[in-house]
This record gives C-alpha cells, sequence and structure tokens, in this order.
C-alpha cells in the first residue's frame, strides 16, 4: 500500500514539474531593445534572471509588413535547446513591431507570450 501511495505522490509532482507554468507577461521573462541604425532595424531579445529563449520555439517578430522568424534568428550563448539571446536585423522595418517567444528555466517553460515594442 505504501508504494503505491509513493507511486501516486511521485507521479503527481513529476507532472506538475513539467506542465507550463502560467505566464504573468513578457517582461517578467525577458527583454526587448529594438534600435535602428540607417535603414538597419536590429532586434534583440534576451531572457531575464534564470529565464533563457526556448530555441526550439518558432520565435516571431513582425514589424509591419516584415515577418522574421526561427530561421532569420542569430542566437547567442546556447545550451540545452535555450538561449541567453537571440537578435534579429530587418531592412527598412516599421517603427514598432509585436514579439512571440517562449521562455523557459530549468525546470519549466512559459507558454507563448507575446509583446508590443518600439524601435529607437
Amino acid at each position: 500500500m505504501n508504494s503505491i501511495v509513493s507511486l501516486i505522490a511521485f507521479t503527481v509532482s513529476t507532472i506538475a514539474v513539467v506542465a507550463p507554468i502560467q505566464a504573468e507577461g513578457f517582461a517578467d521573462h525577458g527583454s526587448i531593445t529594438a534600435k535602428r541604425s540607417g535603414d538597419t532595424v536590429t532586434i534583440t531579445l534576451a531572457g531575464k534572471g534564470d529565464w533563457h529563449v526556448n530555441s526550439e520555439y518558432g520565435i516571431k517578430v513582425e514589424l509591419g509588413a516584415v515577418k522574421l522568424g526561427k530561421t532569420d534568428a542569430k542566437y547567442a550563448g546556447m545550451h540545452d535547446g535555450k538561449a541567453d539571446s537571440v537578435s534579429f536585423e530587418a531592412k527598412d522595418a516599421a517603427q514598432s513591431g509585436t514579439m512571440k517567444a517562449v521562455f523557459c528555466d530549468k525546470t519549466s517553460c512559459t507558454a507563448p507570450l507575446k509583446t508590443t515594442f518600439d524601435v529607437k
């Protein structure tokens, strides 16, 4: 009987660890900088604290008509499918945009989070 209770407790605790966490918001997990130099905009996404950018999720960036994704990304600080930061470059992009990404720490990942940003 004790072994069955132990097995159930282990199974429930394991499920709790691998289940996605409820995201409180993009800014709680990462930060974005977007700078224009001439006709080129560089967008950089970085995780905060123990959070890293999930490189396996299809990151999406939109700046007006310009749409960027996982294949356009340059990853820095890669480890275990996660990156410390991700950068994108776009030509003739709008002054503001949206980004959708997933962040992970050592035990869990967020649901896809979306935010807006301005180019400076």
